[in-house]
């Protein structure tokens, strides 16, 4: 039972930076045209992703190699030392529909 597509950007900010990982999620959200949602992972560690739904594979795949997904995942790897780790997922509906 397929629901779609996710493309997952994860990324490590450090403790305490659940607003600038919202900052983030925005601007991600914003290069986004055509997702069918976005969600905002957080944790006490730092550690934080922000996963697009889309309802093809290649809108998944292709989010990354956007311009402006591109520029916002540069940003960041300046900010962290290393690109963030973006995955494309295969999702599906769990539980009672």
């Amino acid at each position: 039972m397929s629901a779609g597509y996710g493309t997952e950007v994860a990324f490590r900010l450090g403790e305490g930076q659940d607003q600038q990982a919202r900052a983030v999620a925005a601007d991600l959200h914003a290069a986004a045209a055509g997702c069918l949602g976005q969600v905002l992972f957080l944790n006490d560690a730092g550690e934080y992703g922000v996963l697009a739904e889309w309802a093809t594979l290649a809108e998944a795949e292709g989010y990354a190699a956007r311009p402006a997904t591109a520029t916002i995942l540069d940003r960041l790897a300046e900010r962290l030392g290393r690109r963030p780790g973006v995955r494309v997922y295969r999702m599906e509906r769990a539980g009672p529909s």
